[in-house]
């Protein structure tokens, strides 16, 4: 009788079993099959630098062309974030890429005026696990990522939604000490 799910630990199973040819060409479909397949590869294994890929993703997904009828979407710009991370488990990347995120909706709100409350909500939780990341590295790296958080607080002093208030208010209570 069949499953009706299939889970990691079946596929796995299999896999195990399997030589290293019969693997190998496994992979080789995978690679052909995505672009995203052919990033996560080129990530994992520095083929390229590994971060470039997901901040184009990211631009695009937060600040589209509306001359080619590009739809802003919040969601392919977090899974970027969260793809990265599996590909390469870089926490200083990610926290780039979730730092970039942000950059990215301010440009397109700055550009473009006023969006939605979903679009501040999405940015506000982001900023949120910015903040929470940052906190888990030593003082250098808060040192070198705290000026750009601030700055990308201040360039958004003016945008509705309460926006500015939220994100001053929460930089500074998870760093007192900057202000």
């Amino acid at each position: 009788m069949k499953k009706s799910k299939i889970t990691w630990q079946d596929v796995k199973s299999i896999l195990i079993k399997k030589d290293n040819v019969e693997l190998l060409k496994l992979i080789g479909d995978l690679y052909s099959l995505d672009n995203k397949n052919k990033t996560f590869i080129h990530a994992r294994y520095s083929f390229i630098e590994p971060i470039k890929p997901y901040k184009e993703i990211i631009l695009k997904s937060l600040y589209p062309d509306f001359m080619r009828n590009e739809q802003l979407r919040l969601g392919i710009g977090r899974k970027a974030i969260s793809e990265y991370k599996k590909a390469v488990g870089d926490p200083i990347g990610v926290l780039e890429l979730s730092i970039y995120y942000i950059e990215c909706g301010h440009k397109f709100t700055l550009e473009y005026g006023d969006i939605d409350e979903q679009f501040y909500d999405s940015l506000e939780s982001m900023f949120d696990r910015v903040l929470k990341m940052l906190k888990q590295f030593d003082q250098t790296i808060i040192d070198k990522y705290f000026p750009r958080l601030l700055s990308l607080t201040k360039q958004v002093s003016g945008i509705g939604w309460g926006h500015f208030d939220y994100l001053i208010s929460e930089l500074e209570e998870a760093f007192p000490d900057k202000f």
